[in-house]
């Protein structure tokens, strides 16, 4: 058994993950910042919180940021 705890996933870490099992050039960067989001979140959300919305919020404009520079979606 792994140690491992397996994170929830977020609706665009889920788009994020997809992308980069497609062999995306750029798969394992997908990867590292849907991770990070999503471990983010977990403890955003967590009782008690365990992840400030500053890092939070980083997390996610590093993701988003990333997807949309990959597929030409507007940031905003």
């Amino acid at each position: 058994m792994s140690d491992e705890v397996e994170l929830a996933r977020t609706a665009l870490s889920e788009k994020m993950h997809a992308l980069a099992d497609s062999g995306h050039a750029r798969a394992a960067e997908l990867r590292e910042k849907a991770d990070a989001f999503d471990a983010a979140t977990q403890g955003f959300y967590a009782q008690p919180q365990t992840c400030t919305i500053q890092k939070f919020f980083g997390c996610f404009a590093r993701a988003r940021r990333l997807w949309c520079d990959i597929t030409g979606e507007s940031v905003v």
